[in-house]
């Protein structure tokens, strides 16, 4: 709150720390963790939330190619645009799962790996595991969003993220797929990687990500010493 005054605050902040500080246990060195991964996550706490909006619609997107059958049973639920995973994407599934299969889920998360957004195939693997109950029982909106709360604490991480690292796999070996699900899962900058005509423009556009990371860090050092704040108050 006193680093970002512009953001503040948001409900939801300290369960996207509360991980960092168990793991870290220095709390500067948890506290510039935590700096870094609001820097990938503030726009889900912006008034507009359009990080939030982005993600529905990117899992919605996802969601529809992977099982069109599902999407249309939701959409015919007005449960289309997938509110009910709100949750989920706000803070990482810190509320589904134990505190030990949160520090798992989000050590894989933080690799990168398989692909960018992999946090949504996530959502798709556990909403394919819950389709058939939620078709067959004919649940409708209120129903598809109480089902799905009642699932904290009750899923299998294990199982989750290898039937997520499956749907990639699934996605990734699909012919003239379309473009919109190459950008979400990052698809795009893998081919451009094994193109040796795009060496060149990948290297420089990492120079440029790598001297963009520096000039924050140094604008963050200098914010903080003309503040005359420390950078953390335990």
């Amino acid at each position: 709150c006193m680093y970002d005054f512009d953001l503040g605050y948001v409900q939801g902040m300290s369960d996207l720390l509360s991980p960092i500080l168990y793991v870290m246990e220095n709390e500067v060195d948890a506290f510039w963790c935590f700096v870094s991964f609001m820097d990938q996550m503030h726009q889900n706490f912006e008034e507009q939330m359009q990080g939030m909006k982005t993600q529905l619609i990117q899992l919605s997107t996802l969601l529809r190619l992977l099982d069109l059958t599902f999407w249309n049973y939701l959409e015919s639920q007005e449960s289309g645009y997938l509110y009910f995973c709100f949750r989920w994407l706000l803070i990482r599934f810190k509320r589904e799962l134990s505190f030990q299969d949160v520090l798992r889920l989000w050590e894989v998360m933080w690799t990168g790996l398989p692909c960018q957004n992999f946090h949504l195939l996530i959502c798709c693997s556990i909403l394919d595991s819950e389709k058939q109950k939620i078709m067959e029982e004919n649940f409708g909106f209120n129903e598809i969003l109480k089902h799905i709360n009642e699932l904290s604490m009750k899923l299998n991480i294990e199982e989750i993220l290898q039937k997520a690292e499956g749907l990639f796999h699934q996605i990734r070996s699909c012919k003239d797929l379309p473009h919109s699900i190459s950008s979400i899962l990052g698809l795009d900058t893998e081919h451009q990687r094994s193109d040796p005509t795009n060496a060149g423009a990948v290297a420089a556009s990492q120079r440029a990500h790598l001297q963009n990371i520096c000039s924050n860090g140094l604008s963050r050092e200098n914010r903080l010493q003309n503040s005359g704040r420390p950078a953390f108050k335990s």
